[in-house]
């Protein structure tokens, strides 16, 4: 039965990633088709809706066919003003999805190497994330960004790590906490290190069910900080208290 069981989660695994990686072409390719068109800039809600509808469905799946438990916090609702920020570790490939799955009109700093490709840049365009260049201009991005309501979602740690690496960790997030006095969701995430992983070779069967958590440690009011460098001080101290290893 360990035998069969090993080959259906295998068989499951890799299904389920074709799956998503056909899915998440597929929408590249219409976003890129859309942007060509008169009036797009008006489909970025509806392409935000519809992309956390297809996490949602995707999470679904993956936990029906046993390769994935993910655990999240409630749908958060949907803000006319005053949105708030996210941050989290990073160790996964997946973790924008899992936080874009149940934060509502939520939008995201990407990095200038997935916006400067004409095809997989085309998703974050259309639905109008932010791209991490500019200094000041994506700092004002944000701050308006969150005064609409939107939530934002940063990885202070700018790619993916298992370690939760402190010293890769940027202050932007501070500075635009400070300016917008928008407050700062700390968020904790376990996951498997063998799980979509930087460490992990792509194509080679994690342990499974791969059992994926997602918990606050803290929610952070900047007008109680002086600074953005003493606000940034606090987060990372946080998370040096939390952070052992993910896996």
């Amino acid at each position: 039965m360990k035998v069969l069981s090993r080959a259906y989660l295998c068989l499951a695994y890799y299904f389920s990633v074709s799956v998503f990686l056909l899915v998440s072409f597929g929408i590249n390719i219409a976003c890129f088709i859309l942007r060509l068109l008169p009036g797009s800039a008006g489909l970025k809600q509806p392409l935000r809706a519809t992309l956390q509808f297809l996490f949602r469905r995707w999470a679904w799946f993956m936990g029906f066919i046993r390769v994935l438990k993910l655990t999240t916090p409630d749908k958060t609702r949907r803000k006319e003003r005053d949105g708030e920020i996210w941050i989290m570790n990073h160790p996964s490939l997946l973790d924008g999805s899992y936080l874009l799955k149940f934060i509502t009109n939520g939008t995201c700093i990407y990095k200038e190497a997935i916006g400067s490709n004409p095809l997989y840049g085309s998703t974050a365009k259309l639905a109008q994330y932010i791209p991490n260049v500019g200094g000041a201009d994506m700092v004002r991005q944000a701050c308006e960004s969150l005064r609409r309501g939107e939530d934002l979602v940063i990885f202070p740690e700018g790619t993916r790590s298992t370690q939760v690496d402190l010293s890769r960790f940027k202050p932007g997030f501070a500075l635009i906490a400070k300016r917008s006095g928008a407050p700062i969701n700390l968020m904790w995430m376990n996951s498997p290190k063998d799980f979509m992983t930087r460490e992990a070779q792509f194509w080679k069967v994690p342990r499974l069910t791969a059992e994926v958590d997602i918990s606050q440690i803290a929610k952070i009011n900047p007008a109680e900080y002086s600074s953005p460098k003493i606000l940034f001080a606090e987060v990372v101290g946080r998370y040096q208290m939390k952070g052992q290893p993910c896996g």
